[in-house]
Parts: structure tokens; C-alpha cells; sequence
């Protein structure tokens, strides 16, 4: 879930991907970070003891963007693709509303993400991983509902999930908030990526 931050804490976060983001996580320094900041190092090491240590944090907060946002709108109550559907948008629209986060976290499966060398970074490392995990089983436990409903085809629940994913996080990708989009886009953007991520699951 979303971990309550302090204002200068959250500041240096989003500063921080914002630079991760477009510098890269391997060349962007805490010197570009308190640049962007407008800020010293010194209020960055205040609240995290490493740059491996803020880029760790970086990539949890994204996690529990999407995890804070979905887990709410999860309904039993609903046949499994209707409750897929409002998860799905949901993800859509907080992956474009944190879009920076998101694509540190692209970095990380590219392989751009510096090594843990202390038992802070490694800590927060198990984390991320951790909240990936739970993350996903919120849709896993939806696709094997849909699964026993006869509404999505019968397969590999791990395989289902990872494409799933994939289709659902492909805004990281091409997605460019400088040049501008309306609400009306946006709304386009997470009503076409989630029909298209569920029309890869039904049956």
C-alpha cells in the first residue's frame, strides 16, 4: 500500500524519477537529483543513505501507486471480467498519472539498475520484488475465477498474468506526456489498452 511521506521526502522522489527517468538510473547522480531539486545532497541523505537506496525507493512507490489504486476497486461480487476490466483501467490510468515512476520501473527488466550493496538497498529490493508479487496475485486470483466461469480460455495462470501485464504497462513505452493529452486521450488510451489486454484472456 501507499506509504505516507513526508512533503520533502515525496519531493525528493519525484525528483528523483523524474531524473531516473530521463537521465537513465545508471547515469543520473544525487548531484542531477538535488540540481532538479533546487536543493543540497545533503537533504537527500537526510532520508536516503545511497543513490541505490533512493532508486529502490523510487521503484517501491511506483509498485504501490498501482497497488494502492486497484486493490480498492477488487469485486468478487462482479463476474471476473467485469472486476478485470475496473482493475485494468484503473492500473491504465495510474501508470499515466505516475508515468515517471513507471518507467524506472521499465529500467529495472532492462537491466539499468544499480547493485544492491548494503542492507538498506537489499532491503528495499525484497520489498519492491515483494509488492510485485502481491500485486500480481490480485490479478492471477481474478483470471483463475474467470477461468472456472468459462469466460477466460483455460492456460498457464503465470503466463496469463505476464502478458496480461505487459499489455496493460505498455504506455511506459511510448506514451509522451510533454506533448500534451487531454482527459479525452487519456480516457482512450485506458479504455483501448484494457480491451485489448483482456481480449488476449477471454475464451
Amino acid at each position: 500500500m501507499l506509504e505516507p511521506l513526508s512533503s520533502s521526502k515525496r519531493e525528493i522522489l519525484d525528483a528523483a524519477a523524474e531524473c531516473f527517468m530521463s537521465l537513465g538510473a545508471e547515469a543520473a547522480s544525487i548531484d542531477d537529483i538535488a540540481a532538479r531539486l533546487g536543493s543540497t545532497k545533503g537533504r537527500i541523505y537526510h532520508h536516503f543513505p545511497s543513490k541505490g537506496a533512493l532508486l529502490a525507493a523510487v521503484q517501491l512507490r511506483a509498485a504501490s501507486f498501482t497497488h494502492s489504486a486497484v486493490e480498492p476497486v477488487v469485486d468478487a461480487a462482479l463476474p471476473a471480467l467485469a472486476c478485470l476490466t475496473n482493475m485494468s483501467r484503473t492500473h491504465v490510468y495510474t501508470v499515466l498519472n505516475s508515468l515517471a515512476y513507471h518507467k524506472v520501473i521499465l529500467q529495472t527488466y532492462t537491466g539499468a539498475r544499480a547493485k544492491a550493496v548494503t542492507d538498506v538497498e537489499k532491503d528495499l529490493q525484497d520489498r519492491v520484488r515483494q509488492g510485485q508479487r502481491a500485486y500480481e496475485l490480485l490479478f492471477r486470483e481474478q483470471i483463475a475465477r474467470g477461468i472456472s466461469e468459462g469466460s477466460i480460455e483455460d492456460r498457464n495462470l503465470t503466463v496469463a498474468v505476464a502478458g496480461l501485464m505487459l499489455i496493460l504497462n505498455s504506455p511506459v513505452f511510448w506514451f509522451r506526456p510533454e506533448r500534451g493529452a487531454s482527459q479525452e486521450f487519456l480516457d482512450t488510451i485506458a479504455r483501448d489498452v484494457t480491451s485489448m489486454a483482456l481480449a488476449s484472456l477471454r475464451s
